[in-house]
């Protein structure tokens, strides 16, 4: 089944707890695993990935230190066989996607999010579990989305848990609940245009779609998701996050909700059920997105 759930609070020093406080109202739609992406206002880029055994921490800061400069890093086991590696780095904007690209080029290491705003953290398990594990301390957080995860693939990896990212726009994040019937044919044809996939998860390809189409295309994120919207086949809501806006896109049979709720231009909830919102306020009355729908909310 799956559940998404996102927040917009300028300048919130508590919006990551708040995501995950939503998070834990759905884990009746998934507890395999369990992902936020953040965005906060910050001095460095922040590198954010997972390593499928320690023993590739030197090769990762090998990789690192051909582009940037290591500020500061932790490195911690995970709540399975995955560690993590997370550092502030000082790098060149035009060097971020060259670097996430060298670190998914290693068949061991997966970037979970690189950039200057952005900050991923997915993880098995439910949300208490994903804040247990792992130090979600924001400051000046401005927005972000969440998702909890029922795994229909055939493997359990958290490299396919949500949120995913793209290399092509590296502070791009989705989250999907649903699945697409033509993912196959998008993916190929994507990858005669050179787009590279770390995963065989569908939402990848959705990620991937709306940064080639952005970056490449030069197409807005309202006008990128309106052609997914005409170009994605199956049952599908999408949640996406860049660091100016959220927007969202429900595929036109309307079989998988999402609901928003705004509060005088300061606060924006979204949610796969009203239940979600109303740990953030208790009172809420929100609105259901209609079928075959895009939204977009600048931040």
């Amino acid at each position: 089944m799956c559940g998404i759930a996102g927040i917009i609070a300028k300048d919130s020093d508590t919006l990551g707890n708040d995501l995950i406080s939503m998070l834990k109202e759905l884990i009746h739609r998934g507890k395999d695993s369990t992902g936020i992406a953040v965005y906060e206002q910050r001095d460095h880029a922040c590198l954010r990935v997972s390593l499928r055994d320690s023993r590739y921490q030197n090769e990762l800061e090998q990789i690192i230190e051909k582009y940037a400069k290591i500020v500061n890093k932790k490195v911690y086991q995970g709540k399975g066989v995955f560690t993590f590696l997370e550092s502030a780095i000082d790098i060149a904007a035009d060097d971020i996607a060259k670097l996430n690209w060298e670190i998914d080029t290693h068949p061991h290491l997966c970037v979970h999010s690189i950039g200057r705003k952005i900050k991923v953290y997915k993880d098995e398990g439910s949300a208490e579990e994903l804040r247990e594990k792992h130090s979600i301390d924001m400051k000046r957080a401005t927005h972000g989305i969440g998702h909890v995860r029922l795994a229909t693939e055939s493997i359990e990896d958290i490299n396919f848990a949500h949120p995913f990212v793209s290399y092509i726009f590296p502070e791009l994040a989705i989250v999907h609940n649903g699945q697409f019937t033509n993912y196959f044919n998008l993916r190929r044809k994507l990858e005669n245009l050179g787009v590279r996939f770390k995963t065989n998860n569908d939402s990848e390809m959705a990620a991937h779609f709306l940064a080639y189409h952005m970056k490449e295309k030069g197409m807005s994120l309202e006008e990128a998701l309106w052609l997914g919207l005409d170009t994605f086949d199956g049952v599908f809501t999408l949640l996406v996050s860049t660091p100016e806006h959220v927007g969202a896109v429900r595929d036109r049979l309307g079989i998988k909700p999402l609901l928003y709720y705004e509060q005088d231009g300061s606060l924006a909830l979204f949610g796969s059920e009203q239940i979600c919102l109303t740990s953030i306020v208790y009172d809420v009355y929100a609105t259901e997105m209609d079928p075959g729908d895009v939204k977009v909310w600048h931040v």
